[in-house]
């Protein structure tokens, strides 16, 4: 059994190792919370990465009331072959039954051509939805999400390329949408190439820390 002097001093060492661990100077408060301020600053690019990378791989086929087609952006070159992908995966998604409808975003003058291009994959004039929307994706997913909205619907499946889809759920969420991925799975746009990542994973920072916090929720 242990006396109760040898307990007493055990305890008055451990209590005195966690004063020695605490510190007890503002300038020891101030290097503590620096330390854990620059370790969170470090791990956040880091978990931005990871989510990219997952939800890059993810393909849902749950089925849902629209496939949304987002339409790339124009700062990056000519756009029409990886438009061209997408397109195909969303006629994909519609024959295997995902959803009844599927709806392209973008400029208006491109609506023909992707309605054309979904027709071409076997997918009837009648079951695709264009709109004229922004031209970057809290834009286009907003127009969205209001159409979702006033035709009481709620979940879609998202098409985009895989390096966007983590930035493309996120928004689509904070919208109120039930988003479901299924990016590209090959063709222009589906390489997680290093700059593409990287691109992608500054997007998601950006999103989080700012954009995040001032979209609206559209379907409540």
């Amino acid at each position: 059994m242990t006396s109760p002097t040898y307990a007493s001093s055990h305890a008055q060492v451990a209590e005195r190792s966690v004063a020695i661990a605490v510190p007890r100077t503002f300038r020891g408060l101030a290097t503590a919370s620096l330390t854990v301020l620059v370790g969170v600053l470090l791990l956040l690019p880091v978990g931005a990465a990871v989510q990219v990378v997952l939800s890059a791989q993810l393909d849902d086929r749950t089925p849902t009331q629209a496939i949304v087609v987002l339409d790339p952006a124009r700062m990056w070159g000519d756009t029409r072959p990886v438009l061209a992908a997408r397109l195909q995966h969303a006629a994909d998604l519609y024959r295997d039954g995902v959803a009844p409808v599927i709806i392209v975003t973008g400029p208006r003058r491109e609506a023909a051509v992707q309605r054309y291009e979904l027709m071409v994959h076997g997918v009837p004039s009648r079951d695709i939805v264009s709109f004229a929307t922004g031209s970057d994706t809290i834009g286009s997913l907003r127009v969205v999400a209001g159409v979702m909205r006033d035709l009481g619907w709620s979940a879609a499946t998202v098409v985009t390329d895989p390096a966007h889809a983590a930035r493309a759920q996120s928004t689509a969420s904070a919208l109120g949408i039930d988003a479901h991925l299924s990016p590209t799975e090959s063709g222009p746009g589906t390489a997680l190439t290093s700059e593409y990542v990287g691109r992608e994973t500054l997007a998601l920072l950006r999103h989080h820390l700012l954009s995040r916090w001032a979209i609206p929720e559209v379907i409540r």
